[in-house]
C-alpha cells in the first residue's frame, strides 16, 4: 500500500499518547517513550502536536508557560470551548533525589485559537488518600486510564489504576463536573461484569466514547482478568445500563483493553487492543456493536502480517494507541505494536469501510521483545 504522505511523522513512536479532535484538526500529547526510545513509565512526555486533517499536515505546538507537566495514559477530550487535559500518571522527585512515577489529578484547558493552556487544578494528592480530608474527597482521586468524557457541557469521569497508602487499586467511582465543581455518583448494588449487573466493576484501560447525551464504557482489566463488557451511562438520569455482558465465543470480541473506539451511526467500533492476562494475544481485528438491535458483528478479522511499514495492507497489532474521529474519518497513531511502539498513521473511512495509510512508520521505531 502506498502511504498517502510522503513522511513519516515528526515525532518519536510512543504508547499511550493522547489524541483529541477539535474541528478538523487533531491534537496529541504526551506519552511513553519519546524521549530515549525506552519502554520505561519514566521516559515520558509532555509535547503537543497538531494534525490538520484537511492540510494533511503536522505542527507541533510552542511550548508556552503555563504547560502541563510529562505524562502518560492521561483524559484528554474536546470540552469547554477548547480540550481538557486531566490526570494520568507523571514522574516525581524522591527524597533521596531519584524518580519515581506518580499519579496525577489536575486539570488543565487547552484554547486552540489562542494555542495557550489554563492550569484550572494543580494536584498534591497523590501524597493522600481522598478520604483523609474533606477537600480531597470532592475531587476525583489520582489515576491513569480514567475514562474521560465531555457531554452537553459536563466532564464525565469513571475508573482508571491508582496507588497510594490503600494500595494498588484498580477503581469502578464516577464523577461529574459542571464548571469547576465536581460531584461524586453513588455508586449502585451488583457491581461486576456479567449479566445481572447493574455497576461496572472496577477496571481500567478501559475503552469509551460518548454521543449528545450518554457515555459508552467497554472492556478494560480488573483482577477478574480481562473484560468486554458494554455499558451506558445516561448522563440525565444517571444510571448505568448493561449492553452487552461478558462473554466468549463466536459472535463477540475477545475480552480486551488500550483497544481503540469510536461511535458512530448509531454503532460503537472497537478495534484491536492486547489481553493483559495472555501477553501474547493481540488484536487487530474490527467490532461494530448496535446500540439498538445490542448485538455485536465483525467487521474485519485478526489478520496477518502484522506490518508498519508501507507494504502494510492494513493495521497490524496495535493497543494503547492514539485515537479521535473527525467526521467520517477515524484517526488511529502509533502505540504499541508487534515488536515495540510504532508510529504508522492510519485512516478508517466509514464512508466506504476501508483503512488508508496516511504515513508508514518510523525508521527508528524501537524493537523491545
Amino acid at each position: 500500500m502506498n502511504a498517502v504522505l510522503q513522511q513519516s511523522v515528526p515525532f518519536r513512536a510512543r504508547r499511550s499518547m493522547a489524541a483529541a479532535a477539535f474541528g478538523e484538526k487533531l491534537y496529541f500529547f504526551g506519552g511513553v517513550g519519546s524521549a530515549t526510545g525506552t519502554e520505561s513509565i519514566l521516559d515520558v512526555a509532555n509535547d503537543l502536536w497538531c494534525f490538520d486533517t484537511r492540510e494533511l499536515s503536522w505542527r507541533e505546538v510552542r511550548s508556552l508557560a503555563p504547560w502541563p507537566s510529562a505524562r502518560r495514559c492521561a483524559g484528554w477530550t474536546p470540552h469547554d470551548g477548547g480540550l481538557v487535559l486531566w490526570g494520568g500518571s507523571g514522574v516525581c522527585g524522591t527524597p533521596d533525589g531519584a524518580t519515581r512515577y506518580t499519579f496525577l489529578n489536575d486539570v488543565w484547558h487547552f484554547m486552540p485559537s489562542a494555542e495557550r493552556w489554563e492550569l484550572v487544578r494543580e494536584t498534591d494528592d497523590h501524597r493522600v488518600t481522598p478520604a483523609d480530608s474533606e477537600a480531597a474527597a470532592a475531587q476525583p482521586f489520582p489515576r491513569y486510564t480514567p475514562v474521560c468524557q465531555s457531554v452537553s457541557g459536563e466532564l464525565f469521569l469513571f475508573s482508571g489504576y491508582t496507588e497510594d497508602r490503600l494500595g494498588k487499586r484498580k477503581l469502578n467511582d464516577a464523577w461529574i463536573c459542571r464548571g469547576t465543581a465536581w460531584r461524586r455518583i453513588p455508586s449502585g448494588p451488583r457491581e461486576g461484569y456479567a449479566a445481572g449487573a447493574r455497576w461496572p466493576g472496577p477496571r481500567y484501560g478501559s475503552m469509551s466514547a460518548c454521543d449528545s447525551r450518554s457515555v459508552y464504557v467497554c472492556g478494560g482489566v480488573s483482577d477478574a482478568g480481562d473484560h468486554i463488557d458494554l455499558w451506558r451511562f445516561d448522563m440525565s438520569e444517571q444510571k448505568w445500563d448493561l449492553l452487552s455482558p461478558d462473554a466468549a465465543g463466536p459472535g463477540v470480541p475477545s475480552p480486551r483493553y488500550c483497544a481503540a473506539m469510536t461511535l458512530r451511526g448509531g454503532e460503537v467500533f472497537v478495534f484491536g487492543g492486547r489481553s493483559r492476562i495472555h501477553p501474547k494475544r493481540n488484536f487487530n481485528d474490527l467490532w461494530a456493536f448496535d446500540l439498538a438491535a445490542r448485538t455485536w458483528r465483525q467487521v474485519q478479522e485478526n489478520r496477518e502480517p502484522h506490518r508498519y511499514d508501507e507494504s502494510a495492507e492494513f493495521p497490524g497489532y496495535h493497543a494503547k494507541a492514539a485515537t479521535a474521529l473527525v467526521g467520517d474519518d477515524w484517526y488511529l497513531w502509533g502505540g504499541e505494536g508487534r515488536r515495540g511502539h510504532v508510529s504508522d498513521f492510519w485512516k478508517y473511512s466509514f464512508a466506504d469501510g476501508r483503512w488508508r495509510m496516511l504515513s508508514a512508520a518510523r525508521s527508528d521505531d524501537p524493537c523491545f521483545w
